[in-house]
């Protein structure tokens, strides 16, 4: 199929020119070349080509694929335990059932940091708090 084939289809199924839809399937659902080309039942090379051509970087799919793989909402709950002051890495992965290791880079792959640096300023977090307590008692 060619590409304005393709842009005749898309307009017709989807309602959308031919690159609002691969800006919205990459960037808003955050789906993969080879996803979008089943979609449009096409080669998935001809999808990246049509990508790199509208300037549309690759997406980052690890958020997506990690609540397929460990149920819906999962994300939010890796963030809401993660972000407890008394859990750990371990504590979080406890709970999804995979290594602290893998738990270290999932936190990277959320937060953009590691998690090193993020519980270091946890820890200053809690110190401040202690000592305004400390003072405010006094």
């Amino acid at each position: 199929m060619t590409r304005r084939n393709l842009g005749v289809y898309t307009k017709e199924h989807f309602g959308m020119d031919l690159s609002e839809f691969v800006k919205q399937k990459v960037e808003k659902e955050s789906l993969y070349d080879y996803e979008i080309a089943a979609i449009l039942n096409v080669n998935s090379g001809l999808i990246g080509q049509l990508r790199k051509d509208l300037g549309v970087k690759r997406t980052n799919g690890f958020l997506r694929r990690f609540d397929h793989i460990y149920g819906f909402g999962a994300v939010s709950k890796f963030k809401k335990m993660i972000e407890e002051t008394e859990n750990s890495l371990s504590d979080v992965a406890r709970h999804f059932g995979f290594s602290r290791e893998y738990a270290r880079q999932v936190y990277e792959k959320i937060y953009g940091v590691t998690y090193t640096e993020a519980r270091k300023r946890k820890r200053l977090e809690i110190k401040r708090r202690n000592a305004r307590d400390q003072f405010s008692e006094c």
